[in-house]
């Protein structure tokens, strides 16, 4: 029996318009917090407190007593500079390509996807670092935002830890409306009777279109859940970090939002880069808590 071979050069061959690229690239906090505008490396703004509750009753006729004002406190973080390179030769622009039509567009997008990716460990986790010289400044994340904290040493995470986290921000004043934790713990969550999906939730918040996931609570009406891929990052193995926040006292403040910039052209290539610089505020210290188990 004798074999086929196709050896017609004029074949085409069989490349799919289709290229897949499975690196994660979820970005719940960039997407998700409302945004503000800095107009310094160093952001400032003020948070205040109410007086302890008091009995408050006075004799019919008393005279008026004066209140002693006490003076808003001053929080910072410092802007962090995010880049994100790319090079592609002109050889590669001008070829016929699968999948794209421009590599330059390509590379483009695929920086920015990168960038958010490392935009969202800095809002999760980053430590605060003042910019000088030869220093690179670095904004102070969410973990290291939180005065609230928690460590469950030999226990898992239980509902009952749960609810007593919600309960620990709403003694402090206000009420958890996210949760950000290991799929691991995503998915021990998801079995708890008091979990419930389908929830009536703002539709501009886009990360939920295809999936809502909701907690309800005495100390929180709506929680609403996110695996998130950072939460972890930096943790000692054997620990898992839950981060429990109100998102309505964090903002992302852009002192430049990103933006894609040609580089000046040294060669036969064209370099571009992502750029942004950003930090985040947290309106009050007490706007979460931070627990970890460990296991």
């Amino acid at each position: 029996m004798s074999s086929f071979v196709v050896n017609n050069q004029a074949v085409r061959e069989d490349l799919l318009d289709v290229l897949t690229n499975l690196t994660p690239s979820e970005n719940q906090l960039v997407s998700g917090l409302g945004t503000s505008t800095a107009k310094s490396t160093r952001h400032e703004w003020l948070t205040d407190t109410l007086g302890s509750v008091k009995t408050n009753a006075f004799l019919e006729g008393a005279t008026a007593t004066q209140h002693t004002l006490t003076n808003p406190s001053r929080l910072l973080n410092y802007t962090q500079i995010s880049r994100q390179g790319f090079s592609v030769s002109d050889t590669e622009r001008a070829v016929n390509t699968a999948a794209f039509s421009d590599r330059y567009t390509y590379e483009a997008e695929k920086a920015m996807k990168m960038l958010k990716n490392d935009m969202e460990l800095a809002l999760m986790s980053g430590s605060l670092l003042c910019g000088s010289g030869a220093v690179t400044g670095q904004m102070k994340g969410i973990k290291n935002w939180l005065s609230l904290a928690t460590n469950q040493s030999g226990v898992s995470l239980s509902e009952a830890i749960f609810n007593d986290y919600l309960q620990l921000v709403w003694d402090n004043g206000t009420e958890v409306n996210a949760a950000y934790v290991p799929m691991a713990i995503k998915r021990r969550i998801a079995g708890w009777v008091g979990n419930a999906t389908a929830k009536n939730i703002n539709v501009t918040d886009k990360r939920l279109v295809n999936s809502v996931s909701v907690y309800e609570a005495d100390a929180a009406k709506m929680v609403k859940l996110f695996p998130h891929r950072y939460v972890n990052t930096g943790v000692a193995s054997g620990h898992n970090d839950i981060v429990l926040i109100n998102e309505d006292l964090f903002k992302i403040a852009y002192l430049r939002k990103p933006f894609n910039r040609e580089l000046a052209k040294t060669g036969d290539s064209t370099e571009g880069e992502i750029v942004t610089e950003y930090t985040l505020e947290c309106l009050h210290q007490h706007a979460g808590v931070v627990g970890q188990e460990h296991y």
